[in-house]
């Protein structure tokens, strides 16, 4: 059988069912994964436009040209857009609709106003080359900030594909004996092949991105399930200790172990006081970042005095430097004045900030809390002179549950739901919070808000210690 473009459309329209149907089935096991379905739905129209080109002899006219050649053209633009919902980038569905239009317009007008098949296939394959640029664009972005092979992959294939596309649009403009796509040129027979290795490689490309980003996720998966279990086993120990506390001693003072009326009952009462109040903020730690996780948290703001938010802070954490020997101070810039926000979450903020701080920090250092505005925003940073971490200290000490374990902090109290809490608080504010710090040195946390919560004035100076 001699290879013209008819046998070539052919060969194009078996490989494009199969990939449709490869995609689809790729899709029905993975639903939630986004872009899987518009990277099928792209290969079916593809197919049904290959297909109408081959049946062009038993078709209407402006079926066979007009349509089949528009589904073609969404099943393209339907490539960029499910590459955008797959990387997670935003994609703008009425700029890709008017891209189609265009597209549709141009085509009817050199097919029934002004007949041209050279123009045609010329804009037709600088169409797609384009499509194909953009999507080489995305992918180097996001392989700049990921560095997955896969992406890489991809980008070279996309980048190839563009390349040769334009390369058949310049190639095209010395054909003169062609009428359409099914004349037999070699130019049309290259067209043909293009779009083989574009149906082939593109899904290829595509499946192997798939198949790094669900390996991926099951590395994810099992670190956060050994994660979950290191939590629940820490959690246990934290929510027993003080349970153990509070049962032992009741039953003593029960019991009378001590013998009626003992002073040392007063102390045991003291205790279970303690253990109460901390059993009871790791408690509302535990429902606040659920609550936060199920997007319920709901601020309740106001206008807050800076100076006295810091002040009373400060007094709520002062017994703990005490305790431990560590300096605690405070300092607000004198422009600083007013902050609108909620009172309740922002000494959250600042508390589990300024605990992690002395926490981590020897006897004999310095603990310091200063609020600062400026054009940015306002900052209130807590800065230590405690243990530090390292860049996976960090990572860890920011993951929910998990804690920086050191010789210094071993054995110590907490579930390791402090910082990750203050990020949830800062960030339901519009802020962030930054972390920076040095082993051996100390850490530097800074909780920033953005500028249009903030007041400046020039107030008296205050500074606290």
């Amino acid at each position: 059988m001699p290879l013209d473009n008819t046998t070539l459309f052919v060969a194009l329209i078996g490989v494009s069912a199969m990939a449709s149907a490869f995609v689809w089935f790729l899709y029905s096991g993975h639903r939630p994964m986004r872009g899987i379905r518009s990277i099928a739905a792209s290969n079916t129209l593809l197919l049904l436009g290959f297909t109408g080109i081959a049946l062009r002899a038993s078709l209407p006219p402006f079926v066979s040209f007009v349509v089949t050649n528009t589904l073609i053209c969404i099943g393209y633009v339907l490539v960029l857009h499910g590459m955008a919902e797959f990387l997670g980038k935003r994609s703008r569905p009425t700029l890709l609709a008017a891209l189609v239009v265009a597209y549709c317009c141009e085509y009817t007008y050199f097919t029934y106003v002004v007949p041209s098949y050279a123009v045609r296939l010329f804009t037709y394959l600088c169409f797609y080359a384009s499509v194909m640029l953009a999507v080489l664009r995305m992918l180097m972005t996001e392989y700049a900030d990921s560095r997955i092979r896969s992406h890489l992959v991809a980008a070279s294939m996309a980048g190839f594909l563009a390349i040769s596309f334009l390369l058949c649009a310049v190639m095209s403009l010395r054909q003169t004996d062609a009428n359409d796509i099914l004349s037999t040129t070699t130019i049309n027979a290259l067209v043909v092949l293009e779009q083989l290795v574009f149906v082939i490689g593109w899904t290829l490309a595509f499946t192997l991105m798939v198949g790094e980003r669900l390996a991926a996720d099951k590395l994810r998966a099992e670190i956060a399930s050994r994660e979950k279990s290191d939590a629940l086993a820490n959690m246990s120990h934290e929510l027993r200790t003080p349970l153990n506390a509070i049962i032992g001693f009741a039953d003593a003072i029960d019991q009378q172990a001590l013998g009626p009326d003992n002073p040392k009952y007063q102390g045991y009462i003291k205790d279970i006081l303690g253990s109460g109040r901390y059993l009871l903020l790791l408690i509302d730690d535990i429902l606040d970042i659920s609550r936060i996780e199920a997007g319920m948290l709901e601020l309740q703001e106001e206008e807050l005095a800076v100076a006295d938010l810091v002040g009373s802070v400060l007094r709520l954490i002062a017994p703990q430097g005490v305790e431990r020997g560590v300096t605690v101070e405070a300092m607000v810039a004198p422009t600083f004045t007013t902050l609108r926000a909620d009172p309740l979450r922002v000494r959250q903020i600042l508390l589990n900030l300024l605990t992690n701080a002395i926490k981590y920090t020897p006897a004999g250092g310095r603990v310091r809390l200063s609020a600062t505005a400026g054009p940015d925003g306002a900052n209130f940073t807590v800065t230590d002179t405690g243990v530090g971490m390292d860049a996976k200290g960090i990572e860890r000490a920011l993951t929910k549950y998990c804690r920086v374990e050191t010789a210094f902090t071993r054995g110590r109290e907490g579930v390791g739901l402090g910082l990750p809490l203050a990020v949830a608080l800062t960030k339901a504010h519009g802020g962030r919070l930054d972390v920076t710090s040095t082993p051996g040195e100390g850490t530097t946390v800074t909780a920033a808000f953005p500028p249009e919560r903030c007041r400046q004035r020039e107030p008296v100076a205050t500074a606290m210690a």
